[in-house]
């Protein structure tokens, strides 16, 4: 049943317009390199926020995105906007990161990840914990707000 209301929301979400990709601007995240990220993997975490919590904070943009690997084990949605993103996962584990120039890191339910990003497919190192995993992402442009009914008085 669970696997169903995913497959639900995957077409729901994908019948939705598209963003092209990331912006790929960002403050937080413009001086990272893959081949850097490993090597000073502490100057990256220390521009991660340290929680999922902290990160619902600085991430009020409604962007969202979805990402799935390639053999729909794992799949993700969540939000994005100013170099910073946050998610959960079909298995209820949260993400949180930043990204940048075809580059994200973060933490997958507190262990530390990596990876880049570009035209639709992602390639990370830790992320859903394994060791790497690649699959494909959409983004979504922010949600339009909803009209309400209001009551007519005469």
């Amino acid at each position: 049943m669970k696997i169903l209301k995913i497959l639900l929301v995957m077409a729901l979400m994908v019948a939705l317009p598209m963003t092209i990709a990331f912006d790929g601007k960002v403050a937080n995240a413009d001086d990272l390199n893959i081949n850097d990220v490993k090597a000073q993997k502490e100057e990256v975490i220390a521009k991660i926020p340290k929680t999922y919590e902290e990160a619902v904070k600085i991430v009020p943009i409604k962007n969202r995105f979805l990402m799935w690997t390639r053999d729909l084990r794992h799949i993700m949605w969540g939000t994005y906007g100013k170099g910073y993103f946050r998610g959960v996962d079909n298995l209820e584990k949260k993400a949180w990161g930043i990204y940048g120039k075809h580059i994200f890191a973060g933490f997958y339910d507190g262990h530390f990840f990596y990876g880049f990003y570009s035209n639709g497919r992602w390639r990370a190192y830790g992320l859903f914990g394994l060791r790497s995993s690649y699959g494909n992402y959409v983004t979504f442009p922010a949600i339009i707000p909803t009209l309400t009914a209001e009551a007519i008085t005469e």
